[in-house]
């Protein structure tokens, strides 16, 4: 009866205390990781949006050093196709129509985004609204 009492229990498994703490620290982890990679896409589409508009400057740089005026002829960034960009860049930061770019008399290219303002290259001057950070 003794060895009822005194016999050694075989211990496999974890218990509830060790599995709540790795679950504890794993919902730690998430939490941090989380937002940091929600925001990714976001960088990823602001970084495209800068391009396509010193993409669009280089075209007006280009087509204003060739024909020597300041695109008072040209209403849109489609009339630089095919001779100055290969097509109309899309703009990451709109996500419902068609991404409008277009361009000003003076040589001003602007780009609608989701946000409520245009954002304007005049002369090959970027405004503080135009590039975001």
């Amino acid at each position: 009866m003794i060895k009822l009492f005194t016999k050694k229990r075989n211990k496999k498994g974890f218990t509830l205390v060790e599995l709540v703490v790795v679950v504890a620290i794993l919902g730690i982890l998430a939490a941090i990781a989380i937002p940091r990679f929600a925001g990714t896409q976001t960088n990823a589409r602001v970084k495209s949006h800068n391009t396509n508009v010193r993409t669009i400057e280089s075209a007006i740089s280009l087509y204003q050093a060739e024909s020597g005026n300041a695109l008072v002829d040209i209403d849109s960034i489609a009339s630089l196709v095919p001779d100055y960009l290969k097509a109309v860049p899309a703009n990451p930061l709109k996500t419902g129509d068609a991404p409008k770019y277009k361009v000003a008399p003076g040589g001003a290219a602007a780009a609608d985004a989701d946000y409520d303002d245009a954002y304007t290259v005049t002369d090959g001057v970027v405004s503080p609204g135009m590039l975001y950070e």
